[in-house]
């Protein structure tokens, strides 16, 4: 098959063995795959770390491993595939092995590019959420205690947060850029502008939002340069949480105020600690996407297939995505075997 080989130095399309599924694994025949910035800045931060890269996939079952009683062979599918791991998960590939509980089936309706455009993103969101900032899932019941603020409301994260949360009943405040447009597309109830504005300006907007009431939660999908805000937003909030996607340092989280809990959010527990939430949530996702209760980040496609994933990591690693999603069409590579 062929397979995307991406490192510091660059992503070279290569020729590799299809792999196999373990126990609980599931072979995909890819039909589209996504990028994920993280795709480039592993690689790239910690060479000589080196991999086919890409978690994302979307396209039928073409085997199935021991032990995975709720897919078979010509099903519909798209999957979050494991990190860091070993070559046969990478998703820059016409083959992709998944663990059984982070993939799901797709009905009719759905577009193997928007189904690749979900899982990653749309786990973390979720993890995020209902277990590092204990929401209220959508069918618990129960009163809703505050506000939830998404900062990164127009990345994919953001997006997948806003839905999930809108759906939960919460009332959701978004921070966004020049891509204003996108959270509220998405159901977001008020979007702050971040720009021009010193951390006490926008920490006093936050305040005031929810009709002056601010928010108890946020979810930080950027991650950088966002904890002086984080601090002065919440202060003197009572049971206040704040979930982040990247690394923050001990000493970092210390500015934060003693009445704030941080906890930082990873996808890959879908596949460790959370492997149960996860698979009820990705199924959740699967028919919600196909009945149109859930919509997919928009999408668009790079061409040229496995061979436009190197300009498709160019673009994330330059700044140049904004509010989209990069998809890869696997028929478009050339030379597939």
């Amino acid at each position: 098959m062929k397979a995307v080989y991406v490192s510091k130095e660059g992503r070279e399309l290569q020729d590799r063995p299809i792999p196999s599924p373990d126990q609980h694994e599931v072979l995909i025949r890819n039909v589209a795959v996504s990028s994920n910035p993280k795709d480039w800045k592993i690689p790239f931060y910690m060479a000589p770390y080196a991999a086919v890269e890409g978690n994302d996939v979307a396209g039928y079952v073409e085997k199935v491993g021991e032990g995975v009683p709720k897919f078979k062979v010509g099903d519909k599918v798209a999957a979050f595939t494991k990190m860091r791991t070993d070559d046969k998960y990478g998703a820059y590939a016409e083959y992709s092995v998944s663990p059984s509980n982070t993939a799901f089936h797709l009905g009719p309706n759905t577009s193997f590019e928007d189904a690749a455009a979900l899982p990653l993103a749309y786990s973390t969101a979720a993890i995020g959420l209902f277990k590092r900032l204990g929401l209220s899932e959508p069918d618990q019941p129960g009163q809703r205690d505050g506000a939830l603020l998404v900062w990164g409301g127009a990345t994919t994260v953001g997006v997948y947060a806003i839905q999930l949360a809108k759906k939960a009943g919460y009332h959701v405040v978004a921070i966004a850029g020049s891509s204003q447009d996108v959270p509220k597309s998405y159901g977001a109830d008020e979007v702050l502008d971040y720009r021009n504005k010193s951390t006490s300006s926008l920490a006093f907007e936050i305040r005031q939002s929810y009709g002056g009431k601010g928010v108890k939660y946020i979810y930080d999908a950027v991650s950088e340069g966002t904890l002086e805000v984080v601090a002065e937003a919440l202060k003197d909030v009572e049971g206040a949480k704040y979930t982040y996607v990247l690394t923050y340092t001990e000493e970092q989280l210390k500015t934060l105020p003693s009445n704030v809990h941080p906890e930082r959010t990873l996808c890959a527990t879908a596949y460790g600690e959370d492997s149960d939430f996860a698979e009820k949530w990705f199924d959740w996702v699967g028919k919600a996407i196909e009945a149109g209760g859930f919509r997919a980040q928009k999408v668009t496609v790079v061409p040229g297939g496995l061979e436009g994933v190197k300009e498709g990591l160019r673009r994330l690693q330059q700044g140049e995505v904004r509010g989209e999603k990069l998809v890869y069409r696997i028929k478009e590579t050339p030379r597939l075997a």
